[in-house]
Formats: structure tokens, C-alpha cells, sequence
């Protein structure tokens, strides 16, 4: 497994190929979200179908990713559910930032408040 403080037996990962080519074995342990996703934008000027695959692992509160593709028509896409010992060490690990979590959460209340017309009031600070 990659960096997890413990050890694990067996975990549920996903393996991918893509046109019979294996892309990837990703799992995140038994605590944690593993997610594929596939979506199509038909509009504007991107028009294109991506593939991601990616998730969370707990409890290091990571973000993790291995792969991201642009797929064509006639991709042939398959995820096979699998429980595994190891996987595939993510491209990508990410660990929550919470000072810039709550820095964009301030920034689109003011933008949202900026869209409706809202003011904002100091207050007294409480002790």
C-alpha cells in the first residue's frame, strides 16, 4: 500500500483499462473514498469526455489521484472491482489545507453577497 501507518489485509480497489490497456490499480485502504468519474461537456468549445480517477484517503485526509484522460469516441472504458493487498502509488497525494479551505469559503460568500446585494455588518467582538 502507499504511506498507510497500518496494515491492511485486503482493500476494494478499482481496476481500469482503457481500450485493453491497464491504466491503473487504485484503492485507498479501508478507510477512505475511491471514486471514478466520467463526464461529457457537449457545450461551448470543449467538447470532450474525461475520465478521472481519484479519491480521498482517511485518515491522513489526503486527496489522491492517478489518472486523468480525455476519451474518443469509441474508447472502450473497463473498472473491474477487486479487493487487493497493494495498488498503484497515486500520481498525485494532496493534503487538506484548512486556512485555504476557509479563504475560499470567505472569498465566495463575498462574491455570492457581491451577486445579491448583501452588506455586511462588523459586529462587537464577544469575549
Amino acid at each position: 500500500m502507499f504511506g498507510f501507518p497500518f496494515k491492511i489485509r485486503h482493500m476494494r480497489a478499482f481496476e481500469i483499462s482503457l481500450n485493453g490497456k491497464c491504466l491503473c490499480l487504485a484503492g485507498v485502504g479501508n478507510d477512505g473514498v475511491l471514486s471514478t468519474t466520467i463526464t461529457h461537456v457537449p457545450f461551448r468549445k470543449r467538447r470532450e469526455t474525461r475520465l478521472y480517477i481519484g479519491g480521498i484517503a482517511l485518515p491522513q485526509d489526503e486527496h489522491v489521484f492517478w489518472k486523468e484522460r480525455i476519451l474518443h469516441l469509441g474508447d472502450e472504458l473497463r473498472l473491474k472491482v477487486v479487493e487487493k493487498e497493494t495498488v498503484d502509488v497515486p500520481r498525485e497525494r494532496v493534503r487538506r489545507d484548512p486556512s485555504a479551505e476557509a479563504k475560499a469559503q470567505k472569498h465566495y460568500v463575498r462574491k455570492m453577497a457581491k451577486k445579491f446585494g448583501w452588506k455586511f455588518q462588523k459586529s462587537g467582538k464577544s469575549k
